[in-house]
């Protein structure tokens, strides 16, 4: 059985320094492929950087990478609006240069979670939207990043209903599911984390009953969101095992034909 981890971050820290141990791990329990992801100029080099070790030293798994800025470099004053077209060169750029390690841009989108979003609103707006133009410049899909800003992110993609949409760690309610299903965005999948396992989280229970299979991702975010079964430990990729065992039960479908479902959607959303 093949599983895999559609969006991680073995790239930053706590796992950057262990990294090589980590991807072991990963494949010495039988996992087949994940990406790494983030949104910072160093975490995006330290993804392609890991993705080109693995294709000589792990070459029993499928490790890409995906490129962009996330929206809180917005909130935290690294972006700032005049700097963003030299900024999304500087991607298209490392694309180029790195073609075969990359399979999509993001994550991105829009970040309200913190007290001074109004402020950075705009520019992170700004900063999604040349996302986007630059998944479809590069035939890419695109990795969405929304916390607590679900209308905002859906007034950006009215304009990208051509892409291929990855909506990254679902966080809303089961209302939205069917809000951005009625989008009819080209291509949509939709990722779940190891929250999806906490006792207080059944909004996201009911929305993943409302997801077809065929558009379905699990990842583990990590070192974020870990799994209920060991919660309070770092997140790592390998414990996706506890997602995909989670998510079978919870919608009553054999793990083994849930994993090959997972697979083929994992290959599919990436292009690989």
């Amino acid at each position: 059985m093949k599983l895999f981890d559609a969006h991680t971050h073995l790239n930053t820290e706590p796992l950057l320094h262990d990294r090589q141990w980590y991807l072991q791990k990963f494949i010495d329990v039988g996992w087949a492929g994940l990406v790494n992801s983030w949104a910072s100029e160093s975490y995006n080099i330290q993804g392609i950087e890991i993705a080109k070790i693995a294709e000589h030293d792990f070459t029993s798994c499928i490790v890409k990478a995906t490129l962009g800025l996330h929206p809180l470099e917005c909130v935290d004053g690294t972006v700032v609006a005049k700097d963003i077209p030299a900024k999304i060169q500087r991607l298209k750029d490392l694309y180029v240069a790195n073609k075969q390690y990359i399979v999509a841009i993001g994550e991105t989108g829009i970040d309200v979670h913190y007290p001074n979003w109004p402020e950075t609103l705009e520019t992170q707006k700004q900063l999604f939207i040349q996302h986007c133009n630059l998944a479809r410049e590069l035939q890419l899909p695109l990795v969405v990043h929304s916390r607590d800003a679900f209308d905002q992110t859906l007034d950006v993609l009215k304009e990208y209903k051509d892409l291929t949409v990855y909506f990254h760690c679902w966080g809303y309610w089961p209302e939205e599911i069917k809000k951005l299903q009625d989008y009819k965005i080209k291509r949509l999948f939709i990722g779940f984390c190891g929250n999806i396992t906490y006792k207080n989280t059944e909004d996201l229970r009911e929305s993943l009953q409302l997801v077809p299979l065929q558009q379905l991702l699990l990842e583990t975010d990590a070192p974020y969101l870990t799994p209920q079964a060991v919660r309070g430990q770092d997140n790592h990729p390998a414990n996706v095992k506890y997602i995909y065992d989670f998510v079978a039960e919870t919608l009553k479908i054999l793990p083994e034909a849930l994993s090959q479902q997972l697979e083929a959607n994992f290959l599919s959303v990436y292009k690989i």
